[in-house]
């Protein structure tokens, strides 16, 4: 069976001493057979940018900005490098952006990120692109705001409840379940309620993983998150992975 990791932070995976050789070693391994690598900061996206380059039917790329740290970037420079790179070719969607509440607590810092996620739905709509969701402990906010956007939305690691989720199936987005599914069973009732047809896999890594000792995520383990999706929804992993891999393929434009 095939997989597709919708999401992953290549250079934070690489900074914790594993190359990317290996990676896509590993990956390859598992019959992962697409990566979409999300770098969080600007000064990361160049490196993400190379990578796609090296390995353009392996690597893909979204660009964003980590929303819990709009009110400290030059949103400008962001949105200007984004486009930049939208008309070269190099992504195949904006993101992660959104809202977050976790780590944000103050209230004029909130209402900067929703004013900052709006600019970003707006380029995606003006791009013509998918966007990759991050609404840590603000799922609710983030699809209200959400009601503006005119392109594919995926909820990235969503962690809401299943009301909020099955809201999105309405709007006909997708709901990305990560490896952290294995163990977590928020992500597991999410897994359970939304058809999958509006399921896609990721790993977050090096973050979110699927094994109990919680050491290294990779992109090669999102094989895991499809073998749980299977076992939650009583279906052979084959179809499992070969319904999200077509999911990613048609979100993202793939060319694999």
């Amino acid at each position: 069976m095939k997989a597709i990791d919708t999401h992953c932070h290549l250079s934070h995976t690489l900074k914790r001493g594993i190359k990317l050789n290996t990676i896509l070693e590993h990956a390859q391994r598992n019959n992962v057979i697409a990566i979409i690598d999300s770098p969080v900061y600007i000064t990361d996206y160049l490196q993400s940018i190379r990578f796609h380059k090296r390995y353009s039917d392996k690597i893909f790329v979204t660009l964003g900005a980590p929303p819990a740290n709009y009110h400290e970037l030059d949103i400008d420079k962001v949105i200007s490098n984004i486009k930049e790179h939208a008309e070269k070719g190099d992504i195949v969607g904006v993101g992660e952006v959104g809202i977050d509440y976790y780590w944000v607590k103050q209230q004029s810092i909130r209402t900067k990120q929703h004013e900052t996620f709006k600019r970003f739905i707006e380029l995606a709509t003006e791009l013509n692109l998918p966007l990759t969701i991050h609404s840590r402990d603000a799922e609710k906010e983030s699809v209200d705001v959400l009601s503006i956007a005119e392109t594919p939305v995926i909820m990235h690691s969503f962690s809401g409840d299943v009301e909020t989720a099955l809201e999105c199936v309405d709007r006909g987005y997708y709901i990305s379940i990560p490896t952290a599914v294995t163990s977590r069973k928020k992500h597991q009732r999410l897994a359970e309620a939304v058809p999958l047809e509006n399921l896609i896999t990721e790993t977050d890594s090096p973050y979110l993983s699927p094994f109990p000792d919680r050491k290294r995520n990779e992109p090669a383990n999102v094989i895991y998150a499809v073998k749980e999706i299977a076992k939650i929804k009583e279906l052979p992993e084959t179809d499992v992975a070969e319904v999200t891999t077509k999911n990613a393929i048609k979100i993202f434009n793939l060319e694999i």
